[in-house]
């Protein structure tokens, strides 16, 4: 049987953005010094509420509205990684404005009991804005994101993920064989 390609079809793009050392060792230490000082850090829960058989975590809620030391170290890395990330997908200034949410979450896994262990996407019929996400690892974790149509991105210290929220790239936290922090958000269209 003769194989043929599509003629549109002319690479195999990903959408993924991956920047090592988006964050220095010290940041990354910083950030987890302010997580484990945190009063407000409770039970990790999804849209649907706290459902530790899809996902056991500890869990900070953040606003970069907020202005705190959380959300000036991440916003600064963010914004200069996205209009790299723009840059490589310049599709992205023909769609309508979009921001990053104001909205994030700094995580804990601890162990191997704990994880994202459901596959998901980031965008769903509650939340259709959502346009891409984005990922802060702050530890090397013997761990990472195990996407469904994807290789596995590895827990590197400093690393971000962006990638797009659709069911393209749905995913779930690979299995979590060490701790792991995290800091997690989306980026979204104006409303």
């Amino acid at each position: 049987m003769k194989k043929w390609k599509l003629p549109w079809a002319s690479n195999s793009e990903d959408f993924f953005g991956v920047y090592d050392n988006a964050l220095t060792k010290e940041e990354c230490e910083i950030l987890i010094n302010q997580f484990e000082k945190s009063n407000q850090v409770n039970w990790g829960y999804t849209e649907t509420g706290y459902q530790p058989e899809v996902k056991k975590c500890r869990q900070l809620t953040c606003y970069f509205s907020k202005g705190d030391n959380i959300s000036n170290i991440v916003a600064s890395s963010l914004v200069f990684y996205l209009d790299k990330y723009k840059k490589k997908y310049s599709s992205l200034d023909h769609s309508s404005l979009w921001k990053y949410y104001d909205g994030y979450s700094f995580q804990k896994y601890e162990d191997e009991t704990q994880g994202y262990i459901a596959w998901h996407t980031e965008q769903s019929k509650s939340r259709p804005e959502r346009i891409m996400a984005w990922m802060f690892y702050l530890n090397d974790a013997k761990s990472g994101t195990e996407f469904m149509h994807f290789p596995t991105i590895n827990a590197k210290r400093g690393r971000l993920v962006i990638w797009p929220a659709a069911w393209t790239h749905t995913h779930r936290g690979a299995p979590n064989k060490s701790l792991k922090y995290i800091i997690t958000g989306w980026i979204s269209f104006l409303e």
